[in-house]
Protein backbone atom coordinates (compact mmCIF):
# COMPACT_ATOMS: atom_id res chain seq x y z
CA UNK A 1 0.00 0.00 0.00
CA UNK A 2 2.49 2.58 0.86
CA UNK A 3 5.76 2.29 -1.74
CA UNK A 4 7.67 5.38 -0.02
CA UNK A 5 11.29 4.20 1.12
CA UNK A 6 12.24 5.90 4.42
CA UNK A 7 16.52 5.65 4.29
CA UNK A 8 18.22 6.46 7.06
CA UNK A 9 21.60 6.59 5.24
CA UNK A 10 22.98 10.00 4.91
CA UNK A 11 25.19 10.92 2.57
CA UNK A 12 28.18 10.97 4.52
CA UNK A 13 27.52 7.07 5.01
CA UNK A 14 27.20 6.74 1.07
CA UNK A 15 30.19 8.36 0.42
CA UNK A 16 32.51 6.58 2.86
CA UNK A 17 30.54 2.64 3.19
CA UNK A 18 29.77 2.40 -0.82
CA UNK A 19 29.09 -1.17 -1.08
CA UNK A 20 29.07 -2.06 2.24
CA UNK A 21 26.17 -2.22 5.02
CA UNK A 22 24.86 0.22 7.07
CA UNK A 23 25.92 -1.50 10.13
CA UNK A 24 29.47 -0.61 9.68
CA UNK A 25 29.19 2.99 10.18
CA UNK A 26 29.65 2.98 13.57
CA UNK A 27 28.44 5.12 17.14
CA UNK A 28 31.55 6.85 16.77
CA UNK A 29 31.71 7.95 12.95
CA UNK A 30 28.09 8.87 13.77
CA UNK A 31 28.60 11.13 16.72
CA UNK A 32 31.77 12.82 15.27
CA UNK A 33 29.49 13.33 12.40
CA UNK A 34 26.61 15.12 14.48
CA UNK A 35 30.01 17.06 15.83
CA UNK A 36 31.22 18.48 12.70
CA UNK A 37 27.67 19.29 11.54
CA UNK A 38 27.22 21.35 15.19
CA UNK A 39 30.70 23.23 14.63
CA UNK A 40 29.78 24.21 10.84
CA UNK A 41 26.36 25.75 12.59
CA UNK A 42 28.43 27.73 14.57
CA UNK A 43 30.60 28.94 12.00
CA UNK A 44 27.86 29.64 10.05
CA UNK A 45 26.50 31.61 13.03
CA UNK A 46 29.51 33.91 12.80
CA UNK A 47 29.56 34.81 9.26
CA UNK A 48 26.93 37.84 9.83
CA UNK A 49 25.39 40.84 8.42
CA UNK A 50 24.47 43.18 11.48
CA UNK A 51 20.71 43.78 11.53
CA UNK A 52 18.77 44.77 14.25
CA UNK A 53 17.14 42.64 15.82
CA UNK A 54 18.10 39.70 14.24
CA UNK A 55 21.34 39.07 12.42
CA UNK A 56 21.94 37.93 8.82
CA UNK A 57 23.69 34.58 9.03
CA UNK A 58 24.74 31.35 7.09
CA UNK A 59 23.21 29.42 9.21
CA UNK A 60 19.83 28.78 7.59
CA UNK A 61 22.16 27.33 4.84
CA UNK A 62 23.72 25.45 7.10
CA UNK A 63 20.54 23.87 8.36
CA UNK A 64 19.15 23.13 5.07
CA UNK A 65 22.61 21.31 3.61
CA UNK A 66 22.87 19.42 7.16
CA UNK A 67 19.59 18.61 6.68
CA UNK A 68 19.34 16.81 2.90
CA UNK A 69 22.64 15.40 3.40
CA UNK A 70 22.47 13.91 6.79
CA UNK A 71 18.69 12.96 7.72
CA UNK A 72 16.64 13.58 10.30
CA UNK A 73 18.49 11.26 12.96
CA UNK A 74 21.94 13.03 12.90
CA UNK A 75 20.44 16.88 11.89
CA UNK A 76 18.32 16.43 14.62
CA UNK A 77 20.49 15.42 16.92
CA UNK A 78 23.07 18.50 15.37
CA UNK A 79 21.02 21.09 15.81
CA UNK A 80 20.21 19.85 19.57
CA UNK A 81 23.84 19.53 20.71
CA UNK A 82 24.33 23.30 18.80
CA UNK A 83 21.03 24.82 21.10
CA UNK A 84 22.00 22.84 23.86
CA UNK A 85 25.76 24.41 23.57
CA UNK A 86 23.70 27.69 22.89
CA UNK A 87 21.81 27.20 26.10
CA UNK A 88 24.40 26.30 28.81
CA UNK A 89 26.23 29.43 28.27
CA UNK A 90 28.84 28.69 25.17
CA UNK A 91 28.71 31.82 22.85
CA UNK A 92 28.05 29.71 19.86
CA UNK A 93 25.49 32.15 18.39
CA UNK A 94 25.42 35.07 16.60
CA UNK A 95 25.98 37.42 19.35
CA UNK A 96 26.57 35.05 22.20
CA UNK A 97 25.01 32.18 24.24
CA UNK A 98 22.90 31.54 27.21
CA UNK A 99 19.59 30.75 28.04
CA UNK A 100 18.42 34.42 27.41
CA UNK A 101 20.05 34.68 24.07
CA UNK A 102 16.90 31.80 23.15
CA UNK A 103 14.09 33.83 25.35
CA UNK A 104 14.92 36.80 23.17
CA UNK A 105 14.32 38.18 19.69
CA UNK A 106 16.50 35.35 17.49
CA UNK A 107 15.47 32.44 20.00
CA UNK A 108 12.23 31.67 17.93
CA UNK A 109 14.36 31.56 14.82
CA UNK A 110 16.91 29.29 16.33
CA UNK A 111 14.22 26.56 17.51
CA UNK A 112 13.03 27.05 13.99
CA UNK A 113 16.16 25.37 12.78
CA UNK A 114 15.14 22.28 15.18
CA UNK A 115 11.93 22.01 13.59
CA UNK A 116 13.19 22.40 10.15
CA UNK A 117 15.58 19.72 10.42
CA UNK A 118 12.93 17.31 11.47
CA UNK A 119 11.00 18.09 8.48
CA UNK A 120 13.71 18.69 5.95
CA UNK A 121 15.87 15.74 7.56
CA UNK A 122 12.82 13.38 6.95
CA UNK A 123 12.07 14.46 3.36
CA UNK A 124 15.56 13.75 3.03
CA UNK A 125 15.50 10.16 4.41
CA UNK A 126 12.56 9.67 1.56
CA UNK A 127 14.94 10.74 -0.88
CA UNK A 128 13.92 14.23 -1.84
CA UNK A 129 17.66 15.64 -1.69
CA UNK A 130 18.35 13.97 -4.77
CA UNK A 131 16.67 15.60 -7.46
CA UNK A 132 16.36 19.73 -8.11
CA UNK A 133 12.67 20.35 -7.62
CA UNK A 134 11.80 17.34 -4.55
CA UNK A 135 14.96 19.76 -2.92
CA UNK A 136 13.46 22.92 -3.67
CA UNK A 137 10.55 22.20 -2.59
CA UNK A 138 11.87 20.32 1.43
CA UNK A 139 14.35 23.46 1.92
CA UNK A 140 11.42 25.44 1.04
CA UNK A 141 9.01 24.07 3.52
CA UNK A 142 11.71 24.08 5.98
CA UNK A 143 12.45 27.84 5.24
CA UNK A 144 8.84 28.68 6.17
CA UNK A 145 9.06 26.66 9.59
CA UNK A 146 11.83 28.98 10.42
CA UNK A 147 10.14 31.96 9.67
CA UNK A 148 6.81 31.09 11.35
CA UNK A 149 8.77 30.04 14.68
CA UNK A 150 11.37 33.58 14.52
CA UNK A 151 7.95 35.53 13.25
CA UNK A 152 6.15 33.96 16.21
CA UNK A 153 8.59 34.86 18.99
CA UNK A 154 9.91 38.24 17.84
CA UNK A 155 6.05 39.33 17.24
CA UNK A 156 5.37 37.89 20.91
CA UNK A 157 8.34 40.12 22.41
CA UNK A 158 7.80 43.39 19.77
CA UNK A 159 4.69 42.86 17.98
CA UNK A 160 3.88 41.31 14.94
CA UNK A 161 4.59 44.40 12.36
CA UNK A 162 8.13 45.12 13.74
CA UNK A 163 8.47 41.06 13.24
CA UNK A 164 7.53 41.43 9.15
CA UNK A 165 9.19 44.56 9.24
CA UNK A 166 12.31 43.44 11.05
CA UNK A 167 12.44 39.73 10.98
CA UNK A 168 10.87 38.84 8.01
CA UNK A 169 11.12 41.29 5.07
CA UNK A 170 15.08 41.70 5.15
CA UNK A 171 16.13 38.18 4.94
CA UNK A 172 13.39 37.04 2.33
CA UNK A 173 15.38 37.61 -0.90
CA UNK A 174 18.88 36.24 0.81
CA UNK A 175 17.94 32.94 2.10
CA UNK A 176 15.86 32.43 -1.31
CA UNK A 177 19.42 32.75 -2.73
CA UNK A 178 20.71 30.35 0.36
CA UNK A 179 17.71 27.89 -0.45
CA UNK A 180 18.35 28.02 -4.55
CA UNK A 181 22.25 27.54 -4.32
CA UNK A 182 21.85 24.31 -1.43
CA UNK A 183 18.68 23.00 -4.08
CA UNK A 184 21.82 23.45 -7.28
CA UNK A 185 24.37 21.60 -5.35
CA UNK A 186 22.93 18.82 -3.21
CA UNK A 187 22.18 16.58 -6.17
CA UNK A 188 25.44 16.76 -7.32
CA UNK A 189 26.62 15.89 -4.06
CA UNK A 190 24.56 12.98 -3.83
CA UNK A 191 26.04 12.14 -7.36
CA UNK A 192 29.33 11.92 -5.93
CA UNK A 193 28.60 10.37 -3.50
CA UNK A 194 27.26 7.51 -5.54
Amino acid sequence: MNDIKISRVSWLESFVLKTKTKENFSQLTTFVTIVICSFLLILSAKIKVDLYPVPMTLQPLAVLMISMLCGRNISVAAVSLYLFQGMIGIPVFAYGGGLPYLLGPTGGFLFGFLFSSIIIGEFADRGWGKTLHKSIFAMLIGMLVIYCCGILQLSILKGFDFAIINGLQPFIIGDFYKLILAALLLPQIWKFAK
